[in-house]
């Protein structure tokens, strides 16, 4: 199994940006993750940032809660939140770029009061214990090589009763990530090895102290997103032969197309499904 450090992950961050920048209209959704395109979403847009109102309903985020957006991407769930409920986020990130383009949105949308970001690693964060009411993590949890160090942090930072709140690619049913080349070349693509069920976290989360408080499955509602994320690749094929005939693209930047490639084949091979999950640490 391929393994990938945190300087990894911060290259397909910095080095994809682009990529995201066209396909993913980032600066108006400020979201490196599917949307979920429930009944009454009219648009891309409007299907980012209902990922977020359905992770915040599930996982009873509030006003009064300090929040810890684990993994922030360019903040655009946290400035949501900020915006939305008038909570404090603090967003960390592996990517200094990140970091610099979080902070810039932040101050376009008036929350540098409430939101601040840094860049740090999510599983060793140097924060205070029972520091947080809630970790948030979409899409970044499974990118944890180990995900029990990531479990062990959030169980030392959040308080008695606090929630890790989880939107994210889960397997679903247990099976050798090496036997499937096509989920190699998703993940890998992504700089993620491997990636639990549901249930793997579960028990993994019992560990640590955490109980799993609720969980909704939105495979089918994300198709529009793994669609888009497929044209996406089909075009940045045609691209990214194209640009190797003149430059020397970066490793991620090279390969980020048959990610998008990949990710819509297994998704129809229904190799891994899309889940809300929330894991309550107890008193």
């Amino acid at each position: 199994m391929k393994t990938f450090t945190n300087q990894d992950v911060e290259d397909y961050y910095d080095h994809t940006e682009p990529h995201y920048r066209m396909w993913w209209e980032l600066d108006e959704t400020m979201g490196l993750h599917y949307g979920i395109w429930d009944k009454g979403i009219k648009n891309f847009k409007e299907s980012i940032l209902n990922t977020n109102r359905q992770l915040i309903k599930l996982g009873r985020v509030q006003a009064t809660d300090v929040v810890l957006d684990a993994g922030c991407g360019v903040g655009g769930s946290s400035i949501f939140m900020a915006k939305e409920l008038g909570c404090k986020v603090t967003g960390i990130t592996l990517s200094k770029r990140q970091v610099a383009t979080a902070t810039k949105y932040a101050q376009e949308h008036g929350v540098s009061d409430l939101v601040q970001f840094a860049q740090k690693d999510y599983t060793d964060t140097g924060f205070e214990a029972a520091s947080f009411d809630v970790i948030w993590a979409i899409e970044s949890m499974q990118t944890a090589q180990d995900k029990g160090l990531f479990l062990k942090e959030a169980q030392r930072i959040l308080k008695p009763g606090g929630r890790i709140v989880i939107a994210d690619c889960f397997k679903p049913r247990p099976y050798a990530i090496a036997l499937e080349p096509e989920m190699l070349t998703m993940l890998n693509g992504w700089a993620i090895s491997d990636i639990l069920t549901v249930g793997e976290l579960e028990r993994l989360a019992n560990r640590y102290n955490f109980q799993l408080q609720g969980q909704r499955v939105v495979t089918p509602e994300i198709k529009p997103s793994v669609r888009r994320i497929y044209w996406a690749a089909m075009a940045g094929m045609l691209g990214t032969k194209a640009y190797n005939l003149v430059y020397n693209a970066t490793h991620f930047s090279k390969i980020h197309y048959k990610t998008g490639l990949a990710q819509y084949k297994t998704y129809n091979k229904g190799l891994w499904d899309y889940s809300l999950v929330v894991l309550e640490k107890n008193q």
